[in-house]
């Protein structure tokens, strides 16, 4: 395994930990888990199914890439990322319009300060990339295209909010 591996593993560690105390902070109620209504429940049960199927799909899509022998200046993994953010999206759009993103414990205001940390956190590797001259090695993007499909689901994510915030104030509706 080379120290890459490693730092990533060790990150992942590290933010899975991190997001039990991001988590107390950002409910209302100081829990880790986020509380849901029947019928927010049952929406998100839709939201996950459609978000299975389009990362289904996207694998198939990256899976006839590589048995075409496309070369795409991608690393591997980056592609399989992909897919995975794909169905993210999928569900966070699905749950954003059918108005259950949020639970019933969540501090909204709370929440987007963590996004905009989290924002941040991704903001930084790839300005190091950048300065460093290592945002590509060997004609391909790996790690830091990681960064920046978070920053894209993340905008995705954020636009989609403020949308329906507003379309939500012009019907009258909470939001």
């Amino acid at each position: 395994m080379n120290a890459t591996s490693v730092g990533f593993i060790a990150g992942l560690m590290i933010a899975a930990i991190a997001l039990v105390f991001i988590f107390r902070y950002a409910n209302k109620d100081g829990k880790v888990r986020t509380e849901y209504d029947e019928r927010q429940k049952a929406l998100r049960g839709k939201a996950y199914k459609y978000a299975f199927y389009a990362e289904i799909f996207a694998q198939l899509v990256i899976m006839m890439i590589f048995m075409a022998g496309i070369e795409v200046p991608v690393e591997d993994y980056a592609l399989v990322f992909s897919a995975i953010l794909f169905g993210c999206i999928v569900l966070a759009t699905y749950c954003i319009w059918n108005d259950v993103y949020w639970g019933l414990n969540n501090n909204h205001r709370r929440y987007l300060i963590v996004f905009a940390i989290a924002t941040v956190l991704n903001i930084l590797p790839l300005i190091g990339n950048v300065r460093g001259g290592t945002l590509m090695e060997n004609g391909k993007i790996g790690l830091p295209l990681l960064n920046i499909l978070v920053l894209i689901m993340m905008a995705v994510i954020c636009v989609e909010l403020l949308v329906k915030r507003a379309m939500d104030k012009d019907t009258g509706e909470e939001g």
